[in-house]
């Protein structure tokens, strides 16, 4: 007796596989593509929010998020000019030399993309073994 309760809806999605998905989709969200692509796609310019968000885009606090993530890794560097803080490619940071050559290309078609991330990131293991081995 009493009443049965149905089993608890799960409100998860699961994601769904895109079909064509190169490697970038896999390493990079879509927001991370364009903010990379645009910040080291040009390094030697620096970027304030709102042009970064018009340039990516995509929204605000999607942008905003990235670029404090980025920042906090080491991988973007924040000047304050004014009100307004500029973001740009950290020439020091240590895969700078890496990812910079490939970044102009992340907005591009999906099979360039992932050959050209694919040799990105071969390229940085391989330098990165030879400067671990004895």
């Amino acid at each position: 007796m009493g009443i049965k309760k149905s089993p608890a809806k799960s409100t998860r999605t699961r994601a769904r596989p895109t079909q064509g998905g190169g490697l970038a989709d896999s390493l990079f969200t879509k927001v991370q593509q364009r903010v990379l692509g645009v910040l080291f796609g040009q390094p030697d310019r620096s970027f304030y929010a709102n042009e970064l968000i018009a340039l990516a885009a995509s929204g605000p606090g999607a942008v905003q998020c990235e670029l404090a993530r980025l920042a906090a890794s080491g991988l973007v560097t924040v000047s304050p000019i004014g009100n307004q803080k500029h973001y740009q490619a950290n020439a020091a940071s240590p895969v700078f030399a890496d990812l910079s050559p490939f970044a102009a290309r992340l907005c591009a078609h999906p099979a360039a993309r992932a050959s050209v991330l694919w040799m990105a990131v071969t390229t940085a293991a391989a330098r990165r073994a030879v400067r671990e081995s004895p």
